[in-house]
């Protein structure tokens, strides 16, 4: 091993390794046991893995839209009748 590298040849990168919005990031939660044994039960019926089935239902309420957002379509929606 040598006492010292040359560095002043090395480039910098300016965008990221990876795809933030297509890399998976990995974690540890804590859940109840009912709701793992559910979510396994849904993901075979499925046939996928139970942390892609958690993740499916995640994106699903992420993309929902909010309890605001629904009562201000549904006011405007009624608004527009009166």
């Amino acid at each position: 091993m040598k006492k010292e590298y040359d560095f002043s040849k090395g480039k910098v990168r300016k965008s990221p390794i990876a795809d933030p919005k297509t890399t998976k990031v990995q974690t540890s939660i804590r859940m109840d046991f009912e709701v793992m044994e559910w979510a396994q039960k849904e993901a075979e019926k499925l046939g996928v893995g139970y942390q892609t089935f958690l993740n499916m239902k995640l994106k699903e309420i992420m993309n929902k839209p909010s309890i605001e957002e629904r009562v201000d379509i549904l006011e405007k929606k009624i608004l527009k009748r009166a």
